[in-house]
């Protein structure tokens, strides 16, 4: 009697997985049909790439080979680059001390009065009981990157580049109580409140406008950096003076370290950060190549982590502002690959935005359990979407699909993609 229960028993098995395989290939099939149906009747560039890091099977590719502009799915390999070349904690200030004088420099660190805790910089110079001097230097590139757009110069997703950067090189401003309040303060007195708003800032100098009568709007507009203006927001959060000198020597100097590096990497994934983006680089390019240079930490990326992609791409920034970026899918799946075998999986996972939980997919791919983790890649006429995803019965795939050059809104695009994973989901 148990032989023939044990023999039903392997054949319902069977019949199951024979259900289930015949399921699954009747999802890709449809997705694979879907794809070749838009390709005849979109007007807009469409890749897809579906791949099993288990059994390192590749169960779809549509234009995998295919070259897209990325927009922030960049940051992933700007990710990857700065979490296999940087250590642990953030160099938040580079200093030496010379008899009665503390000489400091900047090291690109993006974090001081940028959401993060600051204090342990502020408290070692208003510490210090020497003269404090700032040396005036910058970063070995413009402070704007290879191909970003003119006249974003004004939004607050595309801050300058900087040795010394503070509070992400943003000043935030607005009418409270009919006063003008602003962050830093400093740029109070370059703030001109006025009836009507064209253009919040000057292209080529800090001076500032703010419309009366939104008296409840908070502007979050980019500042021309320069060492003379952090030397005078320096003074005023130490209370010391900070003086600016050139450099006329090397000094041997020492690093005060800040905070970890995961809590870098989580913002710049998961609020995808423009700014953190191309600091990291910048540091990056100091730590491999002794430069502060985004170009010298690609070139050494690519070089020395990333000789194996399918596709040489073209990449020219961190953040993904610039629309001289080209990756394809294919590219993308080998990084994800790559990070799922370097990076153990709850910490990996915990970089990225939760679909339906937070940042960039906070209002997408809501489920009882999460089961996608992404990042997005937005600019005018592009959206893509590159990460993993759980499925309903736990398979873990890696997918991305990049689309370019739509003229339909986005979140029409969004919501292709979301059918398609959640077909996914519900069917491997």
């Amino acid at each position: 009697m148990s032989f023939f229960n044990n023999r039903y028993s392997s054949l319902l098995i069977t019949l199951l997985l024979i259900s289930l395989m015949v399921s699954s290939c009747g999802t890709t099939h449809q997705i694979r049909h879907d794809l070749k149906r838009h390709e005849k009747g979109a007007s807009y560039f469409k890749g897809f790439v579906l791949y099993n890091p288990i059994s390192k099977k590749e169960i779809i590719n549509y234009n995998g080979t295919k070259y897209f502009t990325p927009a922030s799915n960049t940051k992933l390999f700007t990710f990857y680059t700065a979490y296999k070349s940087l250590k642990d904690s953030v160099k938040s200030l580079a200093y030496f001390r010379a008899k009665d004088s503390l000489i400091i420099e900047g090291t690109a660190d993006p974090s001081l009065f940028y959401g993060f805790d600051s204090t342990k910089v502020v408290a070692f110079l208003k510490n210090a009981t020497d003269s404090i001097y700032l040396l005036d230097k910058k970063i070995d590139e413009n402070p704007y990157g290879s191909g970003w757009a003119w006249d974003d110069y004004l939004y607050y997703y595309m801050p300058e580049k900087s040795l010394f950067p503070i509070y992400g090189n943003i000043v935030k401003y607005s009418l409270e109580n009919d006063s003008l309040v602003s962050y830093p303060s400093y740029f109070n007195q370059y703030i001109s409140v006025i009836d009507s708003v064209i253009q919040t800032r000057e292209l080529t100098e800090n001076k500032f406008y703010y419309a009366h009568s939104l008296d409840k709007k908070i502007y979050e507009v980019p500042f021309i950096t320069s060492n003379s203006i952090v030397a005078e927001i320096l003074k005023h959060l130490t209370q010391k003076k900070v003086k600016l000198i050139t450099k006329e020597k090397e000094y041997d100097f020492t690093f005060l370290y800040g905070l970890n590096y995961d809590e870098l990497y989580k913002k710049l994934l998961v609020d995808s950060d423009n700014h953190i983006a191309e600091q990291l680089m910048l540091q990056v390019g100091k730590e491999v190549a002794n430069t502060y240079s985004v170009s010298a930490a690609i070139e050494y990326s690519l070089t020395n982590y990333l000789q194996e992609l399918p596709q040489k791409p073209r990449w020219v920034d961190g953040s993904g502002l610039s629309r001289y970026n080209l990756f394809s899918p294919n590219d993308m799946v080998f990084l994800l690959d790559k990070m799922y075998r370097e990076i153990p999986q709850q910490k990996l996972f915990d970089y990225f935005p939760v679909g339906g939980t937070s940042g960039t997919l906070k209002n997408w791919y809501g489920n009882d359990k999460p089961f996608v983790y992404a990042k997005s890649g937005s600019l005018s006429n592009n959206y893509n979407l590159s990460g993993y995803l759980t499925t309903k019965k736990g398979t873990l795939l890696i997918f991305s699909s990049m689309n370019n050059h739509f003229k339909v809104s986005s979140k029409a695009v969004k919501k292709d993609i979301e059918e398609i994973l959640l077909e996914i989901y519900n069917t491997y």
